[in-house]
Parts: structure tokens; C-alpha cells; sequence
């Protein structure tokens, strides 16, 4: 389930490369209503190196 959301996110994130987004335009963009769902696979997708944190709470494709 959660591979399907984190494919989702990185799609919107790369389809919207360069700005800067919060947990929740990413949550309302995929159709997703936990917002701890989409932050977890966004501090995943840090982790990995996919995507930047760049402040408290956005996170942006470079």
C-alpha cells in the first residue's frame, strides 16, 4: 500500500520539480487524508536521497 502513495508523491513532486511544497498540498494533490502517511513517505524518500527537506514541514524535488 505504501509503495503505491510513495510512487504517487515522488511523481507529483518531480511533476512539480523546483518548488517547494508542504506535507499537506502533497496529501490533498494524491488523494491522501493521513497526513502522517504522506509525511512518513516523504521523510522516507529524504532519507533516501530522492527528495530535499529544505524547512519544517516542505520538501522539494531539485
Amino acid at each position: 500500500m505504501s509503495d503505491g502513495i510513495k510512487k504517487k508523491i515522488l511523481d507529483y513532486l518531480i511533476q512539480n520539480k523546483g518548488k517547494e511544497l508542504t506535507v499537506e498540498d502533497v496529501a490533498k494533490a494524491v488523494g491522501e487524508q493521513r497526513l502522517n502517511v504522506v509525511k512518513a513517505q516523504l521523510t522516507r524518500l529524504a532519507k533516501e536521497g530522492r527528495v530535499q527537506k529544505v524547512a519544517e514541514g516542505k520538501y522539494k524535488v531539485s
